[in-house]
C-alpha cells in the first residue's frame, strides 16, 4: 500500500499528464493509494470551486484510509525534535505522514525530499 504524500497530488491536478498523474492514476487503478488525515485536508483545501471539492472528496474516500492518532502525532513530533537538533527542520505535515507510513508499513510516495531523512521509510520510485 502507498501513502501518496499532498506533493504528488499538487503535481497530478495541476497537469493531468505529469508524470506524477500518470502514476497515481495507475496507483488508484491497482487500489494501492492510501491517503491520511493530513493529506485529505491539503488537498482539499486546494480546491477553487465546490464542485472541486465535492469531487475531490469523493476521490480520496474511496482511498485506503489511515488515521493519525494521538500517538502518531507525538511520535511525528519527536521526529521532528530529533531532526531539528541536528539542523534538519522539517515541516511536521511531512514528518505525520512519515510517521503513519512507519506505523502501518505503507509506502510513501512524495516529490519532497524531507522523507528521504527519515530513517527506515519506505519510498516509491515510479517506473519509468
Amino acid at each position: 500500500m502507498i501513502l501518496v504524500d499532498t506533493s504528488i497530488w499538487v503535481r497530478a491536478l495541476r497537469s493531468k499528464r505529469s508524470l506524477e498523474a500518470r502514476e497515481l492514476d495507475e496507483l488508484i487503478e491497482l487500489d494501492q493509494v492510501a491517503i491520511t488525515d493530513v493529506v485529505a485536508a491539503e488537498v482539499l483545501q486546494g480546491a477553487k470551486t465546490e464542485s472541486d471539492f465535492q469531487q475531490l472528496e469523493d476521490k480520496l474516500d474511496a482511498l485506503h484510509f489511515y488515521h493519525a492518532d494521538e500517538e502518531t502525532w507525538q511520535r511525528a513530533a519527536r521526529l521532528s525534535f530529533t531532526l531539528k537538533r541536528i539542523g534538519l527542520k522539517t515541516p511536521l505535515s511531512d514528518l505525520v505522514v512519515a510517521q503513519v507510513a512507519l506505523d502501518n508499513d505503507l509506502t510513501v510516495y512524495a516529490a519532497d525530499e524531507h522523507f528521504d531523512r527519515v530513517d527506515g521509510l519506505k519510498l516509491h520510485k515510479v517506473r519509468s
